[in-house]
């Protein structure tokens, strides 16, 4: 009797440590695929491909944009934007993200943080940026960002 309720115990633990060993590769998986998002970002910037990085925004009408004092609406504005801003490769240089911190908020919602550093021949601008990150058929995408110098 005394055995069976040790062994009871025993795989009652098990099952309780296996639970958190899932539910905590559960929670990380958002995160990563947040992260991979934005690597995605980074490498289509990198190649001077602005098609390919806005991919990482949701393309709708209600996408939000705030940068230097603008308020952009739209996944149409926001490209036109950036092919104004940075019309060729030199112009473009090379971006790297640091993500500071990524906030889940629901499982289908994240708020992101983090800086951006451009390297061109001309001069090196950085800044910081906060995202909000929604799960949208099935893909992680940029909802709004406010991006500043």
């Amino acid at each position: 009797m005394l055995r069976q309720g040790l062994m009871k115990k025993h795989i009652l633990r098990c099952f309780a440590v296996l639970m958190l060993l899932f539910v905590g590769q559960v929670s990380a998986v958002p995160t990563d695929d947040i992260a991979q998002m934005l690597k995605g970002q980074e490498d289509a910037w990198n190649r001077g491909d602005l098609d390919a990085y806005m991919q990482g925004y949701w393309k709708n009408e209600q996408l939000r944009f705030v940068s230097n004092g603008k308020f952009r609406y739209g996944w149409d504005e926001t490209l036109a934007a950036y092919k104004k801003n940075y019309p060729n490769k030199e112009a473009l240089g090379e971006l790297k993200f640091t993500i500071k911190e990524i906030k889940m908020l629901s499982n289908y919602a994240a708020m992101v943080v983090g800086r951006w550093d451009l390297k061109r021949q001309k001069d090196a601008p950085t800044g910081v940026f906060t995202l909000l990150v929604e799960k949208i058929d099935d893909r992680w995408v940029i909802t709004m960002d406010h991006s500043s110098d």
